[in-house]
């Protein structure tokens, strides 16, 4: 549909308001239904609805018009995305409730339902944002203090998730630098013909003794490596102590913390 002075050269005008009467009277059938709880056909009442005011597309309409059912399809889309959150099937209403709110951005309602369903999905930003978008829209019937207590939760929702997914992140990277370690180590065992574990065996005596210093230089002078090379040899050594020391400890917590058996 295009608004009759940006019509250009098209002569036929198409008459809108009884495509708009045919459409409202297919919204007020979809209303029923969802009165009913009949959310299907309430869907279907809707899609008709749209695919009426669709027959417009193209031709040449009074601007009032235009606007009329501009407005009119962002109620309907609005009406469709309300549908499917009563059916739980959340991605259908984002689809339906993004389409209202393109059309019509001062829809508050799609909003509201749009931010609904991300919540459903624990999407917590997008949620937030379009409460946000609700909130600076006037509330869209919500009071100001329940929309401030859900926007409130849903900020909470999105900083908790944004922590773990940071978490997530930290011990994937930790997990990937031990990988790196240990493959560098595995290149030095090959390079210095050290696979017989001997060397490895005496460097962690080194280190558990404490009778000197280990350092990277002694390493390197003792097996003969580049410093680099020893660095790593001497680190991956250094980190697999740590580990048995570890597990020496959770074990022994362990054991100290089970029931004894009673005589």
């Amino acid at each position: 549909m295009a608004p009759l002075e940006d019509a250009g050269e098209t002569t036929e005008v198409v008459d809108g308001l009884p495509l708009i009467k045919a459409a409202k009277d297919l919204k007020d059938t979809g209303n029923a239904s969802v009165k009913a709880k009949c959310y299907g056909e309430a869907v279907g009442s809707y899609e008709r609805a749209i695919a009426v005011l669709d027959k417009a597309d193209g031709h040449p309409m009074l601007r009032q018009e235009v606007e009329e059912m501009i407005a009119l399809k962002s109620v309907l889309y609005g009406n469709v995305a309300q549908c499917m959150l009563h059916q739980e099937l959340w991605r259908r209403a984002i689809d339906a409730a993004t389409r209202a709110v393109e059309l019509d951005g001062q829809n508050s309602k799609a909003f509201h339902r749009r931010s609904q369903a991300h919540e459903a999905l624990r999407r917590w930003a997008p949620a937030l944002e379009d409460a946000l978008a609700l909130q600076r829209l006037g509330g869209g019937g919500l009071s100001d203090e329940a929309l401030a207590a859900r926007i409130a939760v849903l900020r909470s929702k999105k900083e908790e998730q944004e922590r773990e997914l940071a978490a997530e992140s930290s011990e994937d990277e930790a997990d990937n630098a031990l990988l790196r370690m240990k493959a560098r180590f595995d290149e030095v065992v090959d390079k210095y013909d050290l696979t017989d574990g001997e060397a490895a065996g005496e460097l962690a005596d080194w280190l558990t003794s404490g009778e000197w210093l280990v350092t990277t230089q002694r390493v390197a002078q003792r097996w003969k490596m580049e410093e680099e090379d020893a660095e790593a040899f001497l680190k991956w050594i250094s980190k697999g102590l740590e580990f048995k020391m570890a597990n020496a400890e959770n074990a022994a917590q362990m054991s100290a913390a089970s029931p004894q058996v009673e005589a």
